[in-house]
């Protein structure tokens, strides 16, 4: 267990719990060939994401040893934005497996399509078998009329009504580029948060940046039932982005993610690990007690977690 003599500016007696809220997972069939798998299934985006640049991959056995050797007691497993419902049923299927052989390791996330035949009907098996959250969904890419397809608004109808969390993929407006990139304008992000104030929502990867609009006010009203995970942090900003979103909106609205098995760290990195992103973590000057929010306490809070 990483201990606050070795990670964090604290007592030797003091502990950090590290859950993570952005993991990614998959059989040993999809990581043996991935991009014949994406073809198989017709999933070309996800072929474009996963075939270039620093991924990684783990299946179950594999990221319980990744987090043994961290200390990482906990993760959520993220579902993916696939852009065939048969996909999305198909990794419900791994989820559902996965959580019952590893309950105390594992909570999921359901994997949604809006054109799924009967989405309150997956949404139910979901609940059934143990999901926590609908998500991570990108609906720029898994329809093409983005959020105006009506099966957005059965999934956040349910979603709402059950108090789950609609886990969302923002990307950043302004940064690098890279293949399988796709823009998810931060306004309409807004626009949608006040649409459904009582939704509860977790914007990926710092929201794309949407915390530092928060100064607006429109936009800091908007946010009030919106969280942020830290998802793939270092590819895209310098550590200052812990203490300085923080100071933002809060130690309350932000969730430990590392975007596992992502190399998030890639001129270091020849393998996945989580090692090198909670040093940063740990040494990005927050409070004892905002570590412990952001690396535990929000993640079990928001998704009702043990």
């Amino acid at each position: 267990m990483i201990e606050g003599g070795e990670l964090c500016p604290a007592r030797p007696e003091e502990r950090i719990s590290f859950w993570d809220t952005h993991v990614h997972c998959y059989p040993p069939e999809v990581i043996a060939d991935p991009v014949a798998w994406a073809r198989a299934h017709g999933e070309p985006h996800w072929e474009r994401l996963v075939t270039d640049g620093p991924q990684g991959w783990a299946d179950p056995e594999g990221l319980l040893r990744a987090m043994d050797a961290a200390s990482v007691e906990k993760v959520l497993l993220q579902a993916w934005y696939w852009e065939n419902p048969s996909t999305a049923e198909l990794q419900n299927s791994w989820h559902a497996e996965w959580m019952q052989r590893y309950p105390d390791r594992f909570a999921a996330c359901a994997a949604l399509h809006p054109g799924l035949h009967d989405l309150e009907g997956a949404l139910q098996s979901a609940k059934e078998w143990g999901a926590c959250a609908v998500g991570e969904c990108l609906p720029q890419v898994q329809s093409p009329d983005g959020w105006k397809h009506p099966g957005w608004e059965t999934i956040l109808e349910w979603t709402t009504a059950q108090g789950w969390p609609f886990c969302l993929h923002l990307t950043e407006p302004a940064g690098h580029d890279y293949p399988g990139r796709v823009e998810t304008p931060l306004m309409e992000a807004v626009a949608l948060f006040e649409k459904h104030p009582a939704q509860k929502w977790l914007c990926a990867h710092w929201g794309g940046g949407l915390p530092f609009h928060s100064l607006n006010r429109r936009v800091k009203k908007a946010l009030k039932n919106v969280w942020f995970d830290t998802a793939a942090s270092p590819l895209l900003y310098d550590s200052r982005i812990w203490r300085l979103v923080c100071d933002l909106i809060g130690p309350e609205r932000i969730l430990f993610g590392s975007d596992f098995p992502l190399r998030v760290y890639p001129r270091k990195q020849t393998l996945p690990s989580w090692d090198l992103l909670l040093e940063e973590f740990s040494q990005s000057g927050l409070s004892v007690d905002e570590q412990r929010l952001i690396s535990r306490d929000n993640m079990a809070r928001l998704f009702k977690l043990g």
